[in-house]
């Protein structure tokens, strides 16, 4: 069996988790799509069956960030009005076999892609000027299981858009392990360099709950790639490659 293995409360809770703690950033038009998420996978988790099943907050009512005015740069600098977009599209399973007979689990079955979109305001006009996906890999993945890939906006054959163009799958720049909504709190940092800074120091119920969530995955996965390149003969950068994560990467001893 390949892919990951996930608690369904730890994602069910980052649903609700996302939009108390970075409230103040996110469109209040488009936040509904989080409500939407998290009654899916809960779908999912009381199904009677284990079919493969798609979780998503769909490309076409994507999750909004207010519009940063040039907070890109440290000191509101940036000569760029934006906002990010977010979208995504986990394939998922239930799990219902061996120790796992409990509904509490669910595997990473598939496509596993979270797109960010960066929407500029020029001239009162809305244009998209930058796209990346986040990734996680499957068996077959040549380049590092968790990664970004850089594509280039809008529809114009490859031969009128440079860099990046959509038939190159290149380069899959590493990443660390990140949910959908991990990808919203690494693109807050970037959209609104100052003002995010401040708010994740700032201690509160929230990000007490967010730090929470996330505090022992991404030690057990940093912990999983330091042995990955201790064990490993050759090149550092080969052994981050090659990896595979066990599935029970996330959920050891549970």
């Amino acid at each position: 069996m390949s892919g990951l293995i996930f608690p369904f409360k730890g994602l069910i809770d980052e649903c609700e988790a996302i939009k108390a703690y970075a409230t103040d950033f996110l469109d209040k038009t488009s936040i509904s799509v989080l409500a939407e998420a998290k009654s899916t996978l809960e779908s999912i988790q009381v199904a009677k069956n284990t079919d493969r099943k798609r979780w998503q907050i769909p490309a076409d009512r994507p999750l909004r960030t207010i519009w940063s005015n040039g907070e890109s740069q440290p000191g509101s600098k940036s000569k760029h009005k934006v906002r990010a977009e977010f979208s995504f599209v986990w394939q998922v399973r239930k799990l219902e076999e061996g120790k796992w007979r409990n509904s509490k689990y669910f595997l990473l079955d598939g496509l596993a892609s979270t797109v960010t979109t960066l929407v500029a305001d020029v001239d009162n006009e809305e244009k998209v000027i930058a796209r990346w996906m986040t990734e996680v890999g499957d068996a077959a993945s040549p380049g590092t299981h968790f990664h970004f890939q850089v594509n280039r906006p809008g529809d114009k054959d490859d031969s009128e858009y440079f860099p990046f163009p959509k038939s190159l799958d290149i380069p899959r720049l590493p990443a660390p392990l990140m949910s959908p909504f991990l990808v919203i709190d690494m693109a807050l940092g970037e959209v609104f360099q100052d003002r995010w800074k401040k708010h994740s120091l700032t201690e509160n119920k929230d990000s007490k709950w967010w730090k929470g969530i996330h505090q022992d995955r991404v030690f057990r996965f940093l912990m999983w790639q330091a042995k990955c390149v201790q064990d490993f003969a050759g090149s550092p950068w080969m052994a981050l490659k090659l990896a595979k994560p066990p599935r029970e990467l996330l959920v050891e001893g549970t």
